[in-house]
Formats: C-alpha cells, sequence, structure tokens
C-alpha cells in the first residue's frame, strides 16, 4: 500500500473512532457513520488492487460520454 493510502486508511480509523465515540448514543447516527466509513475502506482497497472504484469509474464514463455529445 502506498504511502498516501495509508495516511488515507490511517485518517479513516481516526474518522472511525471519533464516530464511535461522538455517536454511541445515537444508533442511527453511529450506524450511518460506519457505513460511510466503510464505503471508502473499500474504496481503498479497490485502489490499492490496482482496480477503479465504480464511483470513480462512473464518473469516468460520464466525462467520456459527455464530450462524444
Amino acid at each position: 500500500m502506498s504511502r498516501y493510502l495509508e495516511e488515507a486508511a490511517a485518517l479513516l480509523r481516526k474518522a472511525a473512532a471519533t464516530n464511535e465515540e461522538d455517536n454511541r448514543n445515537y444508533p442511527a447516527l453511529l450506524t450511518e457513520g460506519r457505513e460511510r466509513i466503510a464505503k471508502e475502506f473499500a474504496t481503498l482497497a479497490a485502489i490499492d488492487n490496482g482496480l477503479l472504484p465504480a464511483d470513480m469509474l462512473r464518473d469516468v464514463l460520464d466525462a467520456i460520454t459527455s464530450q462524444d455529445a
């Protein structure tokens, strides 16, 4: 994993800890934060494995198709 991905993962871990602390009494917010952070970890994992995450691929395809119009 590159230094940039490692730094991003470290920041996500801090965000996860803050989410757990700040939202422990608010189950809906806690779950929402966990899901958002899990999605970001999945994005980092995809990038680390040389894959283009779906949302980024969608942006690329939109950019390509808008140039054809």
